[in-house]
């Protein structure tokens, strides 16, 4: 196991035995070279270990000359609007988002909000790992600036005018909504009061404790579950501590895949979308987006697996809407990130607008059955081992944009060299679970002999 990781995403790591105050320090020092100095935004969430890093990471830009935003604890979504809004030269995020509790990460931004692209983010690892940092005389040391009081009822602003806040409002939706303990219940009074919810928030202290799995699954969901029909609640959110996935429980207790959050909303946002609008994600999410968009005549682009990759292909095809299998959703002409907040008043609004419950949504998308597994592989050999599935299974439509997806008419099989385990991992999906099952353990075993021979 690795426990430092560089990538797209910036460094992540679990505490101590990969990320390391030095670490946090000098890729912290490598961003405020990277920007000379400049405006950064930096905002964390509530882990015991952020506040470490939050000081490691101050302490370097200002001996960079950097102006630092402190937004405080924040969540992810409000970062990503900060930044542009307040004209930040960059901005980074302190918060390990889906990963457990030991891990925490710092996610480099640009100035728009997105994550950085391919070429900016070779351009500050080369500068990390040349460890030829800026420094500031003594007298031209940064500062660090409070946000201005208003930024989160700025953000929510933004966010309501892209809902029909009316329509939310005239249900009075009872809403359940797991924050796991992250930044994100700072701004749901607020968010509740502007959409007319009775909002029953659970796992909101700012206490450092992960109470469940942090990332967005229907085994993370069971909390949230086991009080919708003692407290005859229209719905439920679950998040990750960022707010950057979103799970979904409906009104009859069925605890939605997170992969089913991102066709639901682009379900309702797609029906009132002119044809041809623009859907981004990547080449491991659900069949049932692709059939969402294909029945709202929208143009559906695939991308690489991670966050950063989908918001760069949104970017570079003006796509109206992103996300993925994890249960995170974008806007085009929102924030340049995955934003919770605007999961929940999309869904709500769906809701509202064709006077449905949650279950009757749900109940609304076409299913499939998705299988995982990993194959043990060593990683030297993976990729010439995926190249020779081309050979096996030749009546199959190829890409190898992101390892190899194979596709047949009623179902497909994605395979991709781990970047962190000796292994392969494998998604295959299928209208039903024995299809699934049965074309996943046939693969897993032509596989498994590739390997041995």
């Amino acid at each position: 196991m690795r426990f430092l990781r560089l990538g797209p995403a910036g460094m992540r790591g679990e505490i101590g035995t990969g990320l390391t105050p030095l670490l946090a320090i000098d890729f912290a020092s490598a961003m405020g070279s990277y920007l000379d100095g400049g405006r950064i935004a930096i905002a964390s969430d509530t882990r015991f270990s952020s506040p470490m890093l939050r000081h490691a990471v101050i302490s370097a830009l200002l001996s960079c000359g950097t102006e630092v935003l402190d937004a405080g604890i924040a969540p992810a979504p409000l970062l990503h609007f900060i930044t542009p809004y307040l004209k930040a030269d960059g901005a980074m995020l302190l918060g390990a988002g889906h990963h457990p509790a030991g891990w925490n990460a710092i996610v480099p931004l640009s100035s728009n909000g997105a994550y950085l692209n391919s070429v900016q983010l070779q351009e500050l690892f080369d500068i990390y790992h040349g460890r030829r940092y800026k420094t500031a005389a003594w007298n031209e040391m940064g500062k660090v600036s409070e946000m201005p009081p208003s930024i989160f009822e700025d953000y929510l602003d933004a966010l309501c005018s892209k809902l029909n806040v009316e329509a939310i409002s005239s249900r009075h939706f009872k809403v359940i909504a797991d924050f796991c303990n992250g930044p994100g219940s700072a701004l749901s009074e607020s968010f509740a009061a502007r959409l007319g919810l009775e909002l029953i928030p659970i796992n909101n202290i700012f206490s450092g404790i992960i109470p469940h799995d942090p990332e967005p699954r229907p085994r993370s969901s069971v909390q949230a579950q086991s009080i919708m029909k003692p407290l005859n609640a229209d719905i439920a959110f679950v998040f990750n501590s960022d707010m950057s996935r979103t799970a979904i429980v409906t009104n009859s207790g069925e605890t939605l895949s997170e992969e089913y959050t991102f066709p639901l909303v682009a379900d309702h946002f797609l029906s009132s979308s002119p044809h041809g609008t623009g859907v981004v994600t990547n080449w491991c999410t659900t069949k049932t987006l692709d059939d969402i968009v294909s029945k709202h005549h929208g143009k559906l682009y695939k991308t690489k697996v991670g966050q950063a990759f989908i918001i760069d292909r949104m970017l570079e095809k003006s796509a109206k809407l992103a996300g993925d299998g994890s249960g995170s959703v974008a806007l085009g002409d929102f924030t340049k990130g995955f934003d919770s907040f605007m999961v929940m008043g999309l869904a709500l609004e769906a809701m509202a607008v064709r006077k449905c419950s949650s279950a009757g949504l749900a109940a609304e998308l076409p299913r499939y059955h998705i299988v995982k597994k990993k194959i043990n592989c060593p990683s030297a050999h993976a990729y010439g081992l995926l190249r020779n599935m081309k050979t096996q299974l030749k009546d199959a439509a190829v890409s190898d944009e992101d390892g190899f997806r194979f596709d047949w008419q009623d179902g497909w099989v994605h395979l991709r060299a781990s970047a962190t385990e000796p292994v392969v991992r494998m998604i295959a999906e299928w209208r039903t679970k024995d299809e699934a099952e049965d074309r996943a353990l046939e693969i897993q075993g032509i596989l498994e002999r590739l390997v041995s021979s």
